[in-house]
């Protein structure tokens, strides 16, 4: 299995976990598997993701890599297959058509902003560009797997029907939140409140995310001022970058600031402890590749709160916890913190038969089950062969 990986300069660390974890379970398989990233050469000069640097990258990604491609296809032994890892690379599918590949789309976002669908992000001339020699690479492909169901429906109706392209595989848990979903105790919030400084009394939800529009961070702040004027004692945590003082004045939460704290560059343990303790995750997203977050929030038995929009419904386990079907109406997010309301004043046996639905649900989507799905897809593109 070769794994066709990203460029390092691009620093995309959730591709690079996948490819890692891919990998793992590959080999845990007993397969032969190499990791083969597209090399830094010129990079080294100083490729970013911005200005000259992202053009010293193009030359890399662009105009060298198919030349090292080439030469390392000539390597591979007769019973071989290519994965691209991440769809940004399915140019590159051109190089492979007399090689067995398999693609893995993480979602369409880019090309349809691209495209015109999403007009909150307009990228550049040479972003649609880009875009487009993404869409024709995946056109290309022997075979498509996309990591929700959202983005298979974007992979038919932008890429195309046909059967091959048609495959769903979802992304796995790390390991050691699978391991957090098993677990059948799980430390009291009294214990884990240190983390935050807390007293002991207090309640807090939380937030994982960037600043990217489709986050729709401004909707926690909306959502935590609605809670807050319900319970003064509740504190908010966010696991990113701090919202600005116009967001903040926005959502009136300008007085509340004392009652945010902010943790970036946490480890994974600490990630967990906070889910741990938590009432709930906020997680109003407009749309997303797949949402991570919330598969390991409710790992750790902590509940999330999305709009009832793919692929957010499908990962949530508790239905009640998913409402609100337009991401954009003030109406979709008033219902959105009465849900969260409603959860939070629940009972506690409640709470905790609803904890084990929830790590009853995580814990399917093991690094072993993708694996196994993935294998069953090279060995069809092996049977098929070539085009």
């Amino acid at each position: 299995m070769l794994l066709l990986s990203n460029y390092q300069p691009d620093k995309q660390f959730s591709m690079r976990r996948f490819t890692e974890q891919l990998a793992d379970g590959l080999r845990q398989l007993d397969f032969s598997v190499e990791v083969f990233p597209v090399p830094t050469v010129i990079g080294k000069l100083g490729a970013k993701g911005s200005g000259i640097g992202k053009w010293i990258g193009y030359i890399d990604k662009y105009l060298l890599f198919p030349l090292i491609l080439k030469w390392k296809l000539r390597q591979l032994p007769c019973n071989s297959i290519v994965h691209i890892i991440d769809h940004s690379n399915a140019p590159y599918s051109k190089w492979l058509q007399r090689f067995p590949h398999v693609v893995t789309c993480h979602d369409l976002l880019a090309i349809r902003c691209a495209l015109g669908e999403i007009p909150q992000h307009e990228p550049r001339w040479t972003g649609k560009q880009q875009q487009a020699m993404i869409l024709r690479g995946l056109k290309d492909s022997q075979c498509i797997a996309s990591v929700s169901l959202a983005t298979q429906q974007d992979v038919t109706r932008l890429v195309g029907a046909q059967p091959e392209w048609q495959h769903h595989i979802p992304n796995a848990l790390n390991q050691r939140f699978i391991q957090e979903a098993h677990r059948e105790s799980v430390e009291t919030i009294d214990q884990l409140k240190p983390l935050l400084q807390l007293p002991n009394e207090n309640r807090y939800i939380m937030h994982i995310g960037g600043e990217k529009w489709y986050k729709n961070r401004k909707s926690v702040l909306h959502i935590f001022a609605t809670l807050a004027a319900k319970d003064p004692a509740l504190h908010l945590v966010i696991v990113g970058p701090e919202f600005s003082s116009e967001a903040l004045n926005e959502t009136a939460c300008t007085e509340l600031l004392p009652r945010i704290h902010y943790f970036s560059g946490i480890e994974d343990e600490q990630l967990r402890e906070l889910y741990r303790a938590a009432e709930l995750l906020i997680f109003p997203s407009h749309i997303e590749g797949f949402g991570w977050p919330i598969l390991e929030a409710q790992a750790c038995g902590c509940a999330v709160a999305t709009f009832r929009v793919e692929p957010m419904h499908s990962l949530n386990a508790i239905e009640e916890l998913a409402v609100g079907e337009d991401t954009q109406d003030n109406s979709s997010l008033n219902k959105l913190a009465t849900a969260a309301w409603v959860y939070m004043e629940t009972p506690a046996a409640a709470k905790t038969e609803q904890r084990k639905q929830m790590k009853h649900f995580a814990v399917q989507y093991t690094n072993e089950a993708s694996a196994k799905a993935y294998c069953e897809l090279y060995q069809q593109q092996l049977n098929q062969g070539t085009k």
